[in-house]
């Protein structure tokens, strides 16, 4: 049976929102012991309550605690930077109204931003989706984490009549919806395809700045999120571009990405990990890219779209119920496991 969005959050969320719980549960009452990291950022969370009223504010179907769980994994062994990575992600998605973003469509946000030619939102966004960076959300991997699709082939930011401002706005947007369909909880999975990507795409400074920047916007914002990025169809020439690019990236992300070349073993490689069937055609699949299940205009992903159960079936390994409540586990499960 499928649990509730709320039954994958702390016990400890029923307190006062004015103050975090110390420690978690799952739905089932197991006490899961935090760490001595997360135990000090609650701490110094609850000493602050402008903090705590703006995690409220954003913390959506994550409970506070497995939030703050996520900042003191990604800054382990220093609560100074927790806390101040915390402070900061607050700060700026008060600013740039983050909640707001992620209940608009796709056209309304590319409408945020006078397009050079002309274009409203609706335009720009069958140009992005068909043209510069066609994107799909496919449905889940065989570790339970949802699995969006990009192709960056034939992205020319210099064809785009939008500021670079404008495009980071958008990856922002495509960020927050990808948590909203995962009710906020758990990592995602992403592939990047940059089949016949040439070197003036790896290496134009337009392209270099929009990479780098979202690259810090999702490390600022989405800390132990990612649980898998793939680089499908590296040409030669991506090599210069991944080295210009990596120096940007903490090391724990870098020990996430698998780049890979192109052909039979990237086929192999992705059927190791997600169903082969919710692939793009291209990729030899049945999946037609499209923003359903992101955009909230559009509709969700259809029911044949193969969604695994990971809570449920860790729970009946008896590994892993406590530590979802927390935030997520390391483990993945097995094609086998999921069946």
């Amino acid at each position: 049976m499928r649990r509730s969005r709320r039954s994958r959050t702390s016990a400890a969320e029923s307190t006062s929102s004015s103050h975090l719980a110390e420690s978690t549960s799952s739905a089932q009452g197991e006490a899961a012991p935090p760490s001595p990291d997360l135990v000090a950022l609650l701490a110094a969370v609850n000493g602050d309550e402008r903090l705590v009223e703006s995690i409220e504010r954003h913390r959506f179907g994550e409970s506070a605690e497995a939030l703050c769980a996520r900042f003191a994994r990604a800054r382990a062994g220093s609560l100074p930077k927790a806390l101040a990575m915390l402070r900061r992600d607050m700060e700026r998605r008060e600013e740039r109204g983050f909640a707001d973003l992620r209940a608009m469509s796709a056209a309304q946000v590319l409408s945020l931003s006078p397009s050079r030619d002309g274009s409203d939102g609706g335009a720009l966004r069958d140009r992005l989706l068909g043209e510069w960076n066609p994107t799909g959300l496919l449905g889940r991997d065989y570790a339970g984490r949802p699995v969006l699709y990009r192709n960056f082939s034939r992205t020319r930011l210099w064809d785009v009549p939008l500021p670079l401002s404008a495009l980071l706005k958008y990856n922002e947007w495509v960020s927050e919806r990808l948590a909203a369909s995962m009710g906020d909880v758990g990592k995602w999975t992403i592939v990047i395809d940059v089949a016949n990507m040439g070197a003036v795409q790896c290496l134009h400074p337009t392209h270099l700045a929009f990479c780098k920047g979202l690259a810090r916007t999702d490390a600022a914002h989405y800390p132990e999120r990612l649980g898998r990025l793939l680089l499908i169809n590296a040409p030669a020439v991506f090599e210069k571009f991944w080295n210009a690019f990596k120096a940007v990236l903490d090391p724990n992300t870098v020990a996430k990405i698998d780049i890979l070349g192109s052909g039979p073993a990237v086929q192999r490689r992705l059927a190791e990990l997600m169903p082969p069937e919710i692939l793009p055609l291209a990729l030899g699949g049945k999946a037609t890219l499209s923003l359903a299940g992101l955009d909230p205009a559009l509709p969700s992903l259809p029911p044949s779209a193969p969604v695994f159960d990971v809570v449920a079936t860790r729970s009946s390994r008896g590994s892993g119920i406590a530590c979802v409540a927390v935030y997520d586990c390391e483990e993945e499960p097995s094609p086998q496991a999921e069946e």
